[in-house]
């Protein structure tokens, strides 16, 4: 079977990137623990229970990492995911470190405050290098090296809907080669730039021609019995192969498998936030609601006066939208645009370079802090930090008419931001699927709720800040 060139550092050196990985960990944390002890004038004896301390910072660097999925391949993921699971990663080893500190008594070597900033230095180094890797593989990506081929089994919505988010990320490093549909009359077609081989039938004359490096299923529920041959296929010609199921298409809620009775279940539609989660995500609203509301007071107030300044017009802008069990509230935003009237029952959304933005207010969108007098909403009770972005009234009622599950999303109040924006779904929405795929990620978050989600939530919005492909 030919081998394409594009497999460079794919599945065969998946342990050496690991290992690659590893290495430049360790020489992160090394590189902070000189810059450190450099700047502490650490030497003599002290140097000993500073190298040993800076060993098992290295130790249980690398433990917590592998805990946390972070030397597995991020290869499609954003590296908001990565700095995220980082950032919590290195919390606790920061919390070990400083109980094996005072177990040890080495608070001879150097002050808490030096201490301290050992800790900040080298998180910070090995963001810096993280991020140094995983935007060259970008770059690297985006011009065709490092990618691999990808066969998608399926060449329906899903199947569509999958080869075109990869066309519009090539920094992936995934290419689209062909697909398979097991309708003859798709035979020939080419969607998206590529072709329909065949059916499912035709597999292994496929893969035994064509430089493929994995397999993409993308078929409803109802044909996964078809798994099976094809993995026995794909295992004869060394092909990964991955299961992308509608999940969707039974329009369930909460599909996590649990016990009751004994006996296996799926629950369907079952609510996670009850009880003592809904008080958990009470407390999480409150206070970092507050203490983020204080922290930005002066950037509000700097903000409010050059709004006013600078255009005739209220400072905010309210909206009425739908939140917590469909029930309607009042949204603050600051003003963004200039004042205009539109018909009656009609909403025009915000476009890229839309000329009502007035100039601050482009700005202000653009880093996304039009959405800080939402605090209030948190402290109100109406919104909450993290969970589903609130659509204006009349949008939900087109959308609840052609999205199925979409007003399952009420279910949880609304969120400044969400699983959808940190993941690039934001901005204006040109077609249905596009807000289809939002809907699916706010029932994904709803689904899989906890308190460390939504603190990576947080984290990885205040990178897209600076970096996210959709803010304008």
């Amino acid at each position: 079977m030919p081998t394409p060139a594009t497999r460079f550092l794919t599945r065969e050196h998946a342990g050496l990137i690991e290992l690659a990985h590893r290495a430049l960990d360790a020489v992160a944390c090394l590189v902070a623990s000189v810059m450190v002890g450099a700047l502490a004038g650490i030497s003599g004896q002290d140097r000993q229970d500073w190298a040993l301390l800076v060993l098992i910072q290295i130790f249980v660097s690398m433990l917590l990492f592998q805990q946390h999925d972070l030397y597995k391949s991020w290869r499609g993921r954003p590296y908001s995911d990565q700095f995220s699971r980082l950032v919590l990663a290195w919390l606790i080893v920061s919390a070990i470190l400083w109980v094996i500190w005072q177990a040890l008594d080495l608070g001879s070597i150097m002050t808490q405050l030096t201490f301290f900033t050992w800790l900040a230095i080298s998180l910070v180094v090995i963001v810096a290098q993280r991020a140094m890797l995983h935007f060259g593989i970008r770059h690297f990506r985006r011009r065709g090296l490092n990618s691999k081929r990808v066969l998608i089994y399926g060449a329906g919505s899903l199947g569509r809907s999958i080869a075109n988010q990869i066309r519009r990320s090539p920094e992936s490093g995934f290419e689209v080669a062909a697909f398979l549909d097991d309708k003859q009359e798709m035979k020939g077609l080419r969607l998206d730039g590529a072709e329909v081989l065949g059916a499912g039938a035709d597999l292994e004359e496929i893969l035994s021609t064509h430089a493929i490096d994995e397999l993409w299923i993308a078929l409803p529920l109802s044909a996964t019995e078809k798994v099976s041959d094809v993995l026995e296929i794909s295992n004869r010609h060394v092909v990964s192969v991955r299961l992308f199921p509608d999940l969707y298409g039974l329009t369930l809620l909460n599909h996590s498998v649990s016990e009751l009775l004994g006996f296996p279940i799926i629950d369907l539609n079952v609510d996670r936030m009850q009880g003592f989660n809904r008080l958990i995500k009470e407390i999480e609203d409150k206070v970092l609601g507050l203490v983020i509301f204080i922290s930005a007071l002066p950037l509000i107030g700097m903000i409010a006066l050059i709004i006013r300044l600078s255009s005739a017009g209220p400072i905010l802008f309210k909206q009425r939208r739908r939140g917590w069990d469909g029930k309607p509230f009042t949204i603050y935003k600051f003003r963004t645009m200039q004042l205009h009237t539109e018909p009656p029952g009609q909403l025009t959304q915000a476009r890229v370079n839309d000329h009502r933005f007035t100039a601050i207010g482009r700005w202000l969108r653009r880093t996304s802090l039009d959405e800080l007098p939402q605090l209030y909403n948190v402290l109100q009770g109406r919104m909450s930090l993290v969970g589903p972005r609130p659509h204006a009234i009349e949008h939900d009622n087109f959308y609840e008419k052609h999205i199925e599950g979409y007003l399952r999303r009420h279910r949880v109040k609304p969120g400044i931001t969400g699983w959808a924006q940190i993941n690039d779904l934001r901005g204006e929405v040109q077609e249905l699927e596009e807000m289809s795929r939002r809907v699916k990620h706010d029932l994904y978050y709803i689904e899989h709720w906890s308190l460390w989600f939504d603190v990576r939530i947080i984290l990885a919005t205040v990178l897209k800040i600076f970096f996210s492909k959709k803010a304008w």
